[in-house]
């Protein structure tokens, strides 16, 4: 379950498609982004950076991100496959199994295998918060279509 501390970043307007703005106009509501990192610290790091652009919710587990991965409803995933419970690069061959798969970006200390069927990879700790975002809004755009 998402940590009480994360609660600020989880999806409190899901099943929600649009939200009214002060002009009354409807405007989209952000993609959401699914998070899976065992590391409480960089899941607070990366919700920062893209709060509020995207709608960002945190899984720390593998069996937490297999439940999420199940409802579906996301436009991204991010993945750090060292989990506490077991490697969560079994979650790409689970995403590129389903029709609606979001692409995944593999954001690891550790290089992804070669055969690895991610969109993109960035090494953990070593991309800027610019890079990061580039790699996170460039996904998003091919993930989500213009309004």
């Amino acid at each position: 379950m998402i940590d009480d501390h994360f609660a600020f970043f989880s999806d409190p307007l899901d099943g929600l498609a649009a939200a009214p703005s002060s002009a009354g106009l409807v405007l989209p509501l952000a993609p959401r982004v699914l998070h899976i990192d065992g590391d409480g610290d960089a899941a607070l790091v990366l919700a920062t950076l893209l709060v509020p652009e995207t709608r960002v919710t945190h899984v720390a587990t593998l069996a937490e991100a297999r439940r999420a991965i199940q409802d579906g409803g996301y436009a991204l995933v991010v993945l750090d496959p060292d989990l506490p419970d077991g490697d969560g690069a079994s979650l790409l061959a689970a995403l590129n199994g389903r029709p609606d798969a979001p692409p995944v970006l593999l954001y690891s200390a550790r290089q992804p295998p070669h055969d690895a069927t991610a969109a993109a990879f960035l090494p953990k700790p070593w991309t800027s918060p610019r890079e990061l975002w580039r790699t996170v809004a460039g996904l998003l755009a091919e993930a989500v279509p213009a309004a």
